[in-house]
């Protein structure tokens, strides 16, 4: 550990280099991957709902589909060149974004995934722009921007839109369950900046996504152990073991996806992606559960979509200039 004045200048230039990234004008690759982590976000939440449905304990879910994450991730660092730098600066990095990025929210939105229709989880999503910009500004990692902070306001209005009025989710004792599944955004917030703040200049996505993964399954199995809740795909084969290893193989994605728009974009644009996936993941419940929102639903993804709008116009166009 000898090496922490050179630690902490690799986190000054990772904090620059985001900054950077924050100022590059959208391209068409990162808007691609935009709208793929969106709906790999979205999908995430179905899958959950289709395990919990099967009756799939959540914490030995979670876990499965965290180390089936790490072993896809591992597998593709080693065939690309090395696996993850164990440095204190790396391994930093690896534990606070696999507790806040994966542990906590992931046995948050497992844990109620049957208790809430997983298309108005999925506007809890919405809560990370607002959260990650105000971060973002006070940590000055980004720019104060008029139209942005509008339209990032407007995608947090149509979230209250489902939250306040007493007709909006289908029964009205769902109010806990859905105040407690957005707790998980708040910890991707916080993991966002905290990649642009801590990330060191060395190693790939790929790499940074794997040594998430890898801590947050040996969080999951102390978790597990500390439970006693044990589960290796025991029972008939079925929708809920498909469901976990389709888990793996989106979140080894997901996670990728993470940290290079970050890198390329910055953790304010990255938090546009939350508004995709509010959008996917409402038509994922009509589609697959036969979920039927309320006019107020339907009203919030009308100002949610206007909100990722104006947050791309307005980002490219003062990027423009």
């Amino acid at each position: 550990m000898a090496d922490d004045g050179n630690s902490n200048s690799a986190t000054d230039n990772s904090a620059s280099d985001t900054s950077e990234a924050a100022s590059t004008s959208p391209n068409g690759t990162t808007v691609l991957i935009l709208f793929v982590l969106g709906l790999a976000f979205a999908l995430i939440l179905v899958i959950n709902r289709i395990a919990a449905d099967s009756g799939i304990p959540f914490v030995p879910y979670v876990f499965w589909q965290t180390f089936g994450g790490t072993v896809i991730l591992l597998v593709l660092a080693v065939i690309l060149g090395s696996l993850p730098p164990r440095t204190w600066a790396h391994v930093r990095v690896y534990v606070v974004t696999g507790i806040l990025n994966l542990t906590i929210p992931y046995l948050i939105f497992a844990f109620v995934a049957a208790k809430v229709p997983s298309g108005i989880l999925s506007l809890g999503l919405s809560l990370v722009p607002v959260s990650i910009y105000a971060l973002a500004l006070i940590l000055r990692l980004d720019r104060f921007q008029v139209g942005r902070f509008f339209g990032i306001l407007l995608g947090l209005g149509g979230v209250l839109l489902v939250l306040l009025p007493e007709t909006s989710l289908p029964a009205p004792e769902m109010v806990g369950w859905v105040a407690l599944g957005f707790v998980a955004p708040l910890c991707y917030a916080l993991n966002a900046v905290f990649v642009a703040m801590l990330r060191p200049p060395e190693g790939n996505s790929v790499q940074f996504a794997g040594g998430l993964m890898f801590m947050g399954s040996i969080a999951m199995l102390v978790v597990m152990a500390v439970t006693g809740e044990w589960w290796a795909f025991g029972g008939e084969f079925g929708a809920g073991h498909w469901a976990t290893i389709a888990a793996m193989g989106v979140n080894a994605l997901a996670f990728y996806m993470i940290f290079e728009l970050i890198a390329r974009a910055g953790p304010v644009y990255f938090s546009m992606s939350n508004y995709v996936a509010t959008l996917a993941g409402m038509g994922f419940g009509i589609w697959i559960f036969a979920d039927t929102p309320s006019l107020w639903i339907w009203a919030a993804l009308v100002m949610i979509g206007v909100s990722l709008f104006l947050v791309n116009f307005f980002t490219a166009n003062n990027q423009g200039h």
